[in-house]
């Protein structure tokens, strides 16, 4: 495996000498698309500021690609990070055009190479109709993909970004996630913070961090999380009453999903022989009958309920 894009080892933001923001977070972020997932004041952001260098830890340490950020090489490192923070504030009297020529100047790009960046950015954000409107009178979901447009300027290999479809409409979420994709197809890499779950799970992330009170409580893709919950999740189509009723006082969890029935169960093979059973008897067809994996929604809320259990159990030993 290649080496990490971020990595951080022991990472702790302490406020008013008592506040514990982040506690000893240890994250590895490889190549592709991060989730960085956990309730609001969860320490996300504060995260996010301290890998951007706006804001110094109270102990710990960050590598960005394999170099201490805090070393003599910071400036060169902070040149291959974009960055698009949840509320992004822009010299709002600015087109969009000329945002992007003010951002390609601080980075002294050749007027040549900035011309032909714009045109090419603001193709991709689809912003190129509207290049010539203030930034003022941009909608919401217009104002992130600016965002996005400024932060890869200077064509940098990792992006970070905070609550990027926070507060956007479903059409203008959809578009930042079509978008998100189309820049992993391009080799970017992109630590993405977000509460919103399901949006994760749309952009196909590679892995995932969960982070609660400051703690990091889970990390890795979506198929070692749902191994490491050791918790099986079958699907059965049809949904069909006989087996819904049939299974209920054997499994864990059931729900309906159109014409399937989503399972979670311990015993992969009493749910099987009963479903079988049914089939057999009452002439009914089992058109899928498959092992698979919790949705990452779900795999927050398990491990948000494990790490309560967790806490509550410190808290009665001490």
């Amino acid at each position: 495996m290649k080496n990490p894009i971020i990595q951080t080892f022991e990472l702790t933001k302490i406020f008013n000498s008592k506040t514990i923001a982040v506690n000893k977070l240890n994250i590895i972020v490889h190549e592709g698309i991060y989730g960085f997932l956990g309730p609001n004041g969860a320490g996300k952001t504060t995260t996010i500021k301290m890998l951007i260098g706006s804001l110094k830890p109270s102990s710990g340490e960050i590598e960005i690609f394999g170099k201490n950020i805090n070393s003599n090489e910071k400036i060169n490192i902070h040149k291959l990070i974009g960055y698009v923070p949840e509320n992004p504030i822009y010299f709002m009297e600015m087109t969009a055009e000329k945002l992007l020529k003010h951002i390609g100047s601080i980075f002294h790009m050749p007027k040549q190479e900035i011309k032909s960046r714009i045109s090419n950015l603001l193709k991709l954000v689809e912003l190129s109709n509207v290049k010539s409107r203030k930034i003022a009178k941009f909608s919401a979901g217009m104002k992130q993909r600016i965002g996005i447009a400024q932060a890869l300027m200077n064509d940098p290999e990792l992006l970070i970004l905070d609550e990027i479809t926070a507060n956007l409409d479903p059409l203008g979420r959809n578009q930042m996630i079509d978008l998100l994709k189309e820049l992993r197809q391009q080799g970017k890499t992109m630590l993405i913070s977000t509460h919103i779950l399901p949006e994760v799970q749309k952009m196909s992330a590679d892995s995932i961090g969960i982070i609660n009170q400051g703690n990091l409580i889970m990390e890795g893709s979506i198929q070692e999380l749902n191994e490491r919950l050791g918790t099986k999740v079958i699907r059965i189509t049809p949904n069909n009453d006989l087996f819904r009723n049939s299974l209920k006082p054997i499994v864990s969890k059931i729900e309906e999903d159109a014409d399937s029935l989503i399972i979670e169960a311990n015993d992969l093979k009493q749910v099987w022989t009963t479903v079988a059973q049914i089939s057999l008897k009452n002439n009914v067809v089992i058109k899928e009958f498959r092992l698979t994996g919790l949705e990452i929604e779900n795999i927050f809320m398990k491990a948000l309920e494990k790490d309560n259990k967790n806490v509550e159990l410190k808290n009665i030993e001490d």
